[in-house]
């Protein structure tokens, strides 16, 4: 039914689009909640860190970053209704900076290990902020020219004066752009949604314990 709209969190777009259609299709049309696969920690430490950098610019932070200051924090978008489907984009993107240049830049902080391939996971996710951003429901349309993933990934923890305080190097892992593999995406998302259920996942945790349970 083309006549309804989906809702397409880019957070979703990483893991479980990947993992388990199943569960990606009950949570959109159904909204059958999918608590994912990171602990709440996780946003805490990433918020703790967010605030620390609001106002800085990029390249204080690593030198392969471009020159810009970070003036937005956890802002929400929503895009409008993307071509050939009946799919929008919704959500919240960790922080904007604006660049010398007058652009802006995307740049997710993820507590993860420096893997390309896992970090080249979230391209999507940043691709979805791209194209909410530069085509809002409301509001003006921003130039985003720049994308990337910071890797943190504690290296040494010490017990200093009764705090625990780690270390980490941060690593900048940019993203290209490419919105016609994009485009490619959302076209599938919109298939299956206007299709049937999928069957369930065999490697899917929440398949395999609604099945048993």
């Amino acid at each position: 039914m083309m006549d309804k709209l989906y809702k397409l969190s880019p957070s979703d777009f990483a893991y479980l689009w990947n993992d388990c259609k199943h569960c990606y299709w009950q949570k959109v049309k159904l909204g059958v909640s999918h608590s994912g696969i990171f602990p709440s920690m996780f946003g805490r430490i990433n918020k703790l860190l967010q605030d620390s950098i609001m106002g800085m610019n990029l390249s204080d932070i690593h030198p392969d970053l471009p020159s810009g200051i970070i003036e937005i924090q956890e802002g929400y978008m929503k895009s409008v209704t993307i071509d050939g489907t009946n799919c929008y984009l919704s959500g919240r993107f960790d922080i904007l900076s604006k660049l010398d240049n007058g652009t802006f830049a995307i740049i997710d902080f993820k507590i993860t290990t420096p893997d390309e391939d896992k970090i080249q996971k979230y391209a999507s996710q940043l691709h979805a902020y791209k194209f909410a951003l530069e085509n809002p429901e409301n509001g003006e349309p921003i130039k985003v020219s720049k994308m990337g993933v910071v890797s943190i990934n504690p290296e040494e923890m010490k017990l200093v004066d009764g705090k625990v305080i780690f270390t980490t190097t941060p690593k900048y892992h940019p993203v290209v752009e490419d919105m016609e593999s994009f485009h490619k995406l959302i076209g599938e998302i919109s298939t299956l949604l206007n299709g049937d259920l999928p069957a369930v996942s065999e490697t899917c945790s929440l398949c395999i314990y609604r099945s048993k349970f």
